[in-house]
This record gives structure tokens, sequence and C-alpha cells, in this order.
């Protein structure tokens, strides 16, 4: 073992350094409304699910602010969401996809959903091509609008020497 972390140092590689596979702090702050879901989103087939949408701008570690987009499948009476899949796209073009699933309760008071849930970071582009990670999040959907406020924590892998136009 000594030799092969010898071989390494000498070797110059340094898997840290190049900025690969490195697990990086992620936070995540997002704030959208539900809009009508993507035209061939079709994969909802389970008892009580029905496609939606969501549109909206957030904040994330490493990408700072975001456009998002994203589609899911929602069941209303078991108050679970899943087969999510969204896009968190960067000023500068770069995007992350995600997956999520979660669930809620409701609340009377507001009246709100509260949720919670989890998220995969599953890849993208630019420097964030390959990247992985994962996320579990809070979320308070308001019923009145249809806005839902979420915040998350986890973590992202990805090369950042890896940016367009090198």
């Amino acid at each position: 073992i000594v030799l092969l972390l010898g071989a390494m140092a000498f070797s110059g590689t340094d898997v840290a350094a190049s900025g690969a596979e490195v697990q990086r702090p992620l936070k995540v702050t997002l704030d959208f409304v539900g809009v009508d879901p993507d035209p061939g989103f079709d994969v909802c087939v389970g008892p009580n699910q029905q496609p939606s949408g969501s549109e909206g701008t957030g904040n994330l570690s490493h990408l700072g602010k975001v456009q998002i987009s994203g589609n899911q499948c929602d069941n209303f009476v078991d108050l679970v969401v899943t087969d999510g899949f969204a896009i968190y796209v960067a000023a500068n073009g770069d995007y992350i996809e995600v997956e999520y699933s979660g669930s809620a309760v409701y609340n009377p008071v507001g009246p709100v959903l509260a949720g919670w849930g989890s998220a995969a970071i599953v890849g993208g582009t630019g420097r964030f091509e390959a990247a992985s990670g994962e996320f579990d999040f809070t979320f308070t959907t308001f019923l009145a609008d249809g806005s839902t406020l979420l915040d998350g924590d986890g973590w992202i892998s990805y090369d950042a020497s890896n940016r367009r136009n090198k």
C-alpha cells in the first residue's frame, strides 16, 4: 500500500487536484410554481397518479443562481411525489439533472403541504458533465397560489476542470 501511495505521489496522480470525484457540500434553495407537464411526460402509471410540471428559480452551491424546470408524478390521495426529474440551469448554460421523490402532509393552517424528500444528481453539461451527488430536502407548498419553497443539503461531485470552450 505504501508503494502504491508513493507511486501515486510520484506520478502526480491526485484525484482531488484534478477536481474529479471530490464530494463537495451542496446547499439548495428553490422557489417554484406548478405548471403543466412537458408534452410526452407519460411515466405516471400508478393509481391516483397525475403528471405535473414546475418552473422557477433558485440558488445552488457551485452553480449560483439557477432556472429550474421539471416534471413529476403527484398522488394527491397519498400525498407522495414520484418519478421526479428536473434540470437546474446556471447563468452560463451549464446544468445538472436531478431525479427526486418525496412525501407531504396537509396542514390546514395556511393551508399548506409540508414535505420532505430526497434527490439524486444524475448528470449535467459543461463542468457538471457526469456530475453525481445527492441531497435531502424539505418543502412547503402554499395551496392558495401553488408556490413552493424548497431547502436542501447534500453533496455534489464533478470535475471542476471540465469547462466549456477550453
